[in-house]
């Protein structure tokens, strides 16, 4: 790998630190002070619908300029997110709809400039081994940093705990912007290409992007539930912080271990094998949720979700270069991101529809195995993808 991309990968690691200690508890912050599923997926929402807008803007900057500029202001906003948590104080929940919308934003400009700095500083034969180490780095960091916070939030009184960690996260952020400013590429000069950003783009990208769609019904919609499940069953922030570190854990194995065995002509196969067991992971809260069958799904989603994840990544960016469509990158990253959040945000409406008009108390069973099983619809679309032939 090139330094840039070993950059990258600090900047990586970074980030998912201050995102690991902060980003879990400011859904329990909110769940504390309102215990309103509906309220939390609203601001989540918020995320979903402003993070594609941001993509656009994002990509705008970066055709004109580069994509260390996109990064830098998507690291800067989500310092400003947690400076206006910190001002916020007990007020929080009064401000969900700005703080879910600026949250959207500082995302979109960030993953849109990881994105496109990952496709630029790789290539396709050490593609695979970028985002293996970056999976095994992000999940290290993102495993340990719960427990910490947690820590901190027991030891501390009231919400004191929560916001030293909300301004721990707000000094890695700005650590990571000055880490940011020793990273070079060359200016693009160019313009957003619109009708690649919203267009189809053939049959293969078609594929790749319902995939990526199915993908969203699931993805980081299963996890916002899935801790908050946790801290009610158990009533504990540690318990929640120690569940995510051993599952972090889990995870970082798993993407070693999926870097050294699957190559290239594997990658169908552990797919499958990913899609099969995630899908195991949450058939026992379909009949309960209890803190034995979250421990199950924790454990079984992280140490599968990269056998699934890591070649479902490579295959976006393999298929630009397989179609010769690298000066087009930006632009379908932006198109496979809008593909991405439209499923997070059906998936979130459909959350929300049924907690407001269902009485049911299996409902909430109900949705996560509907959202356990959509990683099935996107393999789907994904055997349909020449990359694997290659």
């Amino acid at each position: 790998m090139s330094k840039h991309a070993k950059i990258l990968l600090i900047v990586s690691a970074l980030f998912t630190m201050a995102m690991g200690l902060s980003n879990v508890f400011v859904n329990i912050l909110l769940w504390k002070e309102s215990s309103d599923f509906v309220l939390i997926a609203k601001y989540q929402l918020m995320h979903f619908i402003f993070t594609p807008l941001a993509f656009i803007v994002a990509g705008k900057l970066s055709k004109r300029k580069n994509g260390i500029w996109a990064l830098r202001i998507g690291i800067l906003l989500f310092a400003v997110f947690f400076l206006f948590i910190l001002l916020s104080g007990d007020s929080i929940i009064d401000y969900i709809y700005p703080f879910g919308i600026l949250f959207g934003v500082a995302g979109g400009f960030y993953w849109l400039a990881f994105h496109v700095l990952s496709f630029d500083f790789t290539a396709t034969d050490n593609r695979d081994t970028f985002n293996g180490f970056n999976g095994f780095i992000a999940s290290g960091a993102g495993s340990v940093a719960p427990l910490i916070a947690a820590y901190i939030i027991e030891k501390s009184e009231g919400t004191r705990g929560y916001f030293i960690v909300f301004l721990i996260s707000l000094v890695l952020f700005v650590i990571q912007i000055l880490v940011s400013l020793t990273m070079k590429t060359k200016h693009y000069g160019e313009t957003l290409n619109i009708k690649k950003v919203i267009g189809k783009n053939g049959e293969e990208w078609t594929n790749l992007r319902n995939a990526v769609s199915a993908w969203g019904l699931r993805d980081v919609i299963i996890m916002f539930i899935i801790t908050i499940l946790i801290y009610e069953t158990t009533g504990s922030e540690m318990s929640l912080g120690i569940l995510v570190f051993v599952a972090g854990l889990v995870t970082c194995g798993a993407f070693l271990l999926e870097q050294k065995i699957i190559k290239p002509k594997r990658r169908l196969f552990s797919m499958h094998l990913g899609a099969i067991f995630l899908f195991v992971s949450v058939l026992g809260l379909v009949f309960d949720i209890n803190y034995m069958f979250l421990i199950i799904f924790m454990i079984v989603n992280g140490l599968f979700m990269p056998f699934f994840l890591v070649p479902m990544v490579s295959a976006t960016f393999n298929t630009l270069n397989r179609n010769h469509e690298e000066d087009y990158r930006i632009e379908y990253i932006i198109n496979k991101e809008i593909a991405l959040n439209f499923g997070r945000v059906v998936s979130t409406l459909i959350l929300i529809c049924l907690l407001t008009f269902f009485e049911n108390e299996k409902i909430l069973n109900y949705f996560l195995i509907f959202i356990g099983a959509a990683q099935f619809i996107s393999l789907f679309f994904l055997r349909r993808v020449k990359t694997w032939d290659s």
